[in-house]
């Protein structure tokens, strides 16, 4: 009774594997072809934004994002000047973040931005954790995602309808 399931098995396996000889492959010829991604994908790395008209960080160290992270990887230290906070130390750590974008949908400022990057592989874990420096040069030469915290915010608002 084994042995026949065993030949069954193997009849199955093989038949599929026949009947798929014929088809187009479906790979792409990475990296000259890209795979689209859809708009509202949540993948790869953070940035941090900057004022294009000053330069200044748009960054104001309230550390809600610090506060509203489940990983707990944010780490940001203050500094008070010019009557406003500024991010002395802005580190997040991307081996543990699970992308849950929360750091985003808080900002009040638009501060910090998810980024269309997904493919950096790296071997070492000191590229996986994001200075301040790394999340600025990340927002001014990677493409940002559709998301940022005054648009998450907006949908979440009720629109109040006409009063009759």
């Amino acid at each position: 009774m084994k042995l026949v399931r065993i030949f069954k098995n193997i009849f199955r396996n093989l038949s599929f594997t026949l009947s798929n000889i014929g088809k187009p492959a479906v790979t792409i010829k990475y990296p000259e072809e890209r795979r689209v991604f859809p708009d509202k994908l949540r993948l790869g790395t953070f940035g941090l934004t900057s004022d294009k008209e000053t330069g200044e960080e748009n960054c104001i160290a309230c550390k809600l994002c610090e506060r509203i992270c489940p990983s707990e990887i944010i780490e940001i230290d203050i500094e008070k000047r010019d009557g406003r906070g500024w991010a002395k130390k802005f580190n997040l750590d991307l081996q543990s973040c699970i992308q849950c974008e929360l750091c985003v949908q808080v900002c009040p400022v638009d501060a910090i931005i998810m980024m269309k990057e997904a493919e950096k592989p790296t071997t070492s874990r000191a590229d996986l954790f994001l200075t301040k420096a790394k999340m600025m040069r990340n927002a001014e030469n990677l493409e940002e995602s559709w998301a940022k915290g005054s648009l998450l915010q907006d949908s979440h608002t009720p629109t109040m309808g006409e009063k009759k």
